[in-house]
């Protein structure tokens, strides 16, 4: 027996549908929504506290698994990826230091490259190759800098995996906002250019008890390689020059923010250097020799988006390059050049 259904029970059902589309809309869950094209998250000024799911939440399952594999990546990066690895196609990295080198305890310190919130703030625009570019992509940006190796497969476990922590980091952290404490904090300037010479001094006198009188180090066993195709331990205190330290395409290669980072947090847990002394000693170290990345002159295709301290030409102005390695920086910035690192509002006048 055929079933009837009157105009008045057919608008009924229809309104129905429509106020439940209007729901799953409205909270991301349409079976549509997984047909948009991956949009560039919207910018908002809203800052949400720095807060992050602690590692005992993660359950014995599946995909807690890819995170919990993820986390084990980055606090030991070189035993997975490392240039010594046994298994040849494993080795990505060119040296041996580890993602938490720079990332303190997994990414989750405050205003020392932490990373809580950074997963939602992908995909995003990226002046260093005028493009939109998405969370894999900076991974590899730091694979192929700060780690001077190569870039992981797109769909490769670890990449997967990689991707999985930094999401899970990301947690409390919707996306259009951004967490209180994500990256390192703005700097001022000083009013001379960084000293490499007095740079020099100060890491004899405060850093190279931790990283080497050479700035090349301490490795967690030095020495301790089983056979000569395994990883080695990595490092204790990473390397901040040298052959197995990040090459000068990395981030931390300029100075304004090396000199941030040094000045919020170092010596480790005492950070007792001036704001002059910190931009010397950033100065000297990016002074030494390290690994060189080819083709730098074609980062940042919009001279007018490159860094006030990019230390490698082409440049749109009348500086040269080591007025862009150790500044000063006030007429620069009084020209229209621009810092993420520099309040633009008081840096002019100093």
């Amino acid at each position: 027996m055929k079933s009837i259904i009157t105009s008045s029970r057919k608008t009924v059902i229809l309104t129905v549908l429509i106020f439940i589309s209007m729901y799953l809309f409205l909270n991301d869950s349409h079976p549509f929504m997984g047909c948009k094209s991956e949009q560039l998250t919207t910018k908002k000024d809203t800052i949400v506290p720095w807060k992050y799911p602690d590692v005992s939440s993660l359950k014995e399952d599946g995909a807690d698994n890819v995170i919990r594999l993820g986390r084990k990546i980055f606090l030991e990066t070189y035993k997975y990826i490392g240039p010594d690895m046994k298994d040849s196609s494993k080795r990505f990295l060119g040296n041996n230091m580890d993602c938490q080198n720079c990332h303190f305890k997994g990414g989750t310190v405050k205003y020392v490259l932490g990373l809580v919130g950074t997963y939602s703030n992908y995909p995003a625009f990226d002046a260093r190759s005028d493009k939109i570019i998405s969370i894999k992509e900076r991974i590899n940006q730091c694979m192929t800098r700060s780690m001077n190796g190569k870039p992981l497969p797109e769909d490769s476990e670890e990449m997967s995996a990689l991707t999985a922590y930094l999401k899970w980091l990301s947690t409390d952290v919707p996306k259009g906002t951004r967490a209180e404490g994500n990256g390192v904090p703005k700097i001022d300037l000083i009013k001379r250019a960084a000293d490499p010479v007095n740079g020099k001094l100060v890491f004899a006198r405060n850093c190279m008890t931790c990283h080497a009188e050479n700035g090349y180090g301490v490795l967690n066993d030095p020495g301790n390689v089983v056979v000569a195709a395994d990883s080695l331990n990595g490092y204790d205190f990473p390397p901040v020059m040298g052959p197995d330290s990040y090459n000068d395409g990395a981030g931390t290669y300029r100075l304004l923010t090396s000199t941030s980072f040094i000045y919020s947090k170092m010596p480790y847990n005492d950070a007792v250097l001036s704001l002059e002394d910190s931009y010397d000693v950033a100065a000297y170290i990016n002074s030494q020799p390290r690994p060189k990345k080819e083709n730098l002159d074609k980062d940042y295709p919009n001279l007018k988006l490159k860094p006030v301290d990019a230390p490698f030409p082409p440049y749109d102005d009348k500086f040269t390059d080591i007025q862009h390695k150790y500044g000063p920086y006030q007429q620069m910035l009084k020209d229209g050049e621009s810092s993420k690192m520099i309040d633009p509002n008081t840096a002019v006048n100093k």
